[in-house]
């Protein structure tokens, strides 16, 4: 039975955004002796290919092109190619060799092509030595808010775990927007307060200069600064009956008034996400499954132009 992708396609457009195939088995790559434009177009036109080839990744010297394929409609292994066109000449396009990366993961073919700035097509032989390409990259970019320590900072692993399977979204680049806690209480205070109290322990919670309690081991009350979020301070006043002196920590305060690309994080959130015009939040222990969904989302609002073929 014919496939999708035995049929001939409507020529993809060059100056189309974020032109991805949809899987890498449909780019062949090929050794040539010249990667004249004229000479790929007629070298590659009424010539025989594998049944799913659409693209080719012409090589020569160590530079490359990018030519896509159209084939007569068959039921076997090989057909014959009706006509080529170079999507991507030689001084539009740069190679990355990284086994890493997952060359069938959108984003990640985007974060191969931050490297080049303004070069249009860049081919990537990832794992497993499979060789793909993101023509006119333009990623999505989600600003990233969290608070450090502890570290790292863990909406961002989760954010970069979930992208690095996402076959099934566009591309995406994470910048990520980190507030350091200790710099807060440096510009809270000119001397560190005596004594300090965070929520819990963590990597990097140290801060010079101060003894450090932590909420979570419900200690001794003292005359602490808390260095936390409302509902440390909520769980302060429910072991003590009072509230002490604070700085807030919550990177929900860190959103803008034009959030829609934004992704951030708050423990007065119990659960899903939330999607405002200042910025999208999950919850502080959000699960992979809530990341994904506000991601989702923000993919969604954004209206991502993206080809995948």
């Amino acid at each position: 039975m014919r496939t999708d992708e035995q049929v001939t396609s409507r020529p993809t457009d060059p100056e189309a955004p974020n032109v991805i195939p949809g899987r890498y088995r449909q780019v062949a790559v090929a050794s040539v002796p010249t990667l004249d434009p004229a000479w790929l177009t007629e070298h590659f036109t009424d010539r025989e290919v594998y049944f799913r080839t659409r693209f080719v990744v012409a090589r020569h010297e160590g530079r490359v092109a990018l030519v896509e394929v159209d084939r007569k409609p068959s039921d076997d292994l090989f057909t014959v190619t009706v006509s080529a066109r170079v999507l991507a000449g030689a001084d539009d396009c740069a190679v990355v060799v990284d086994e890493t990366v997952d060359t069938a993961v959108p984003s990640q073919l985007a974060a191969a092509a931050e490297g080049f700035p303004g070069v249009r097509c860049v081919v990537v032989e990832g794992s497993y030595s499979h060789v793909s390409f993101i023509l006119n990259p333009a990623p999505l970019r989600i600003r990233l808010v969290d608070v450090v320590p502890p570290g790292p900072a863990k909406l961002l692993d989760q954010v970069q775990r979930v992208l690095a399977t996402a076959e099934d979204l566009p591309p995406v680049v994470v910048v990520p927007d980190l507030v350091d806690s200790r710099q807060l209480l440096d510009a809270a205070y000119d001397v560190p307060p005596r004594d300090l109290l965070v929520p819990c322990r963590g990597s990097g919670m140290d801060f010079p200069g101060s003894a450090v309690s932590f909420l979570d081991e419900r200690p001794a009350e003292r005359d602490w600064t808390l260095l936390g979020c409302e509902r440390s301070n909520q769980i302060h006043q429910w072991f003590y009956g009072s509230t002490p002196e604070r700085v807030d920590i919550c990177p929900r305060q860190w959103l803008t008034a034009d959030g829609r690309g934004t992704l951030t994080r708050c423990c007065l959130l119990q659960e899903g996400f939330e999607s405002e015009r200042t910025g999208t939040v999950v919850p502080w222990g959000a699960s992979l499954a809530e990341v994904r969904a506000a991601l989702e989302t923000i993919v969604e609002r954004a209206e991502v132009a993206w080809t995948h073929i």
